[in-house]
């Protein structure tokens, strides 16, 4: 038998866009089972993880361990409901995050401003016409009287206001 020599490891380079779905094994509740997760969703289990001191393995034990508590509560069996590990591993990551935001933290991020895509998968690299256009646009504004740089020109505001009440 012909001996194999050590693996290539591959490189990750990173991608732009959604990347697809990635299988890989953890252990529930001491059972091995496969979920297939976005890159950035694995990304996120493993800094949650890191955060909350708890392996990706225990964390998502806890998570089915809560889907299975509350199906007890609604009155159901657990292999009544509806709501995959997977799913719930998403939303759990969504409300996680959500739970942490601060208007700080989105003004720091850069959120609120015309760009919602800045800094994330769907961010587009620019190109060389972009510049032409984006240079178009601010003359064209500039030539119109009391729109100039102003999204809100009745209020001066350059982006959208903020519907919560000031505390």
């Amino acid at each position: 038998m012909a001996k194999r020599g050590p693996k290539k490891k591959r490189v990750n380079t990173p991608q732009v866009g959604v990347e697809p779905l990635k299988s890989q094994n953890i252990m529930i509740g001491g059972h091995r089972t496969s979920m297939r997760l976005e890159p950035s969703m694995w990304d996120a289990l493993e800094d949650i993880g890191r955060r909350e001191c708890l392996t990706v393995n225990r964390l998502c034990t806890q998570i089915k361990e809560r889907i299975e508590e509350q199906a007890r509560r609604r009155g159901i069996t657990p292999e009544e409901t509806d709501v995959t590990l997977t799913s719930a591993v998403r939303v759990f990551i969504a409300a996680y995050y959500r739970r942490a935001c601060t208007e700080d933290g989105h003004m720091r991020a850069g959120h609120g401003g015309s760009d919602p895509f800045v800094g994330t998968p769907f961010e587009l690299p620019a190109r060389s016409d972009d510049a032409d256009t984006v240079q178009s646009t601010l003359q064209s504004s500039a030539e119109s009287p009391g729109v100039a740089g102003s999204a809100f020109p009745s209020t001066g505001l350059s982006g959208s206001p903020d519907p919560r009440p000031e505390v």
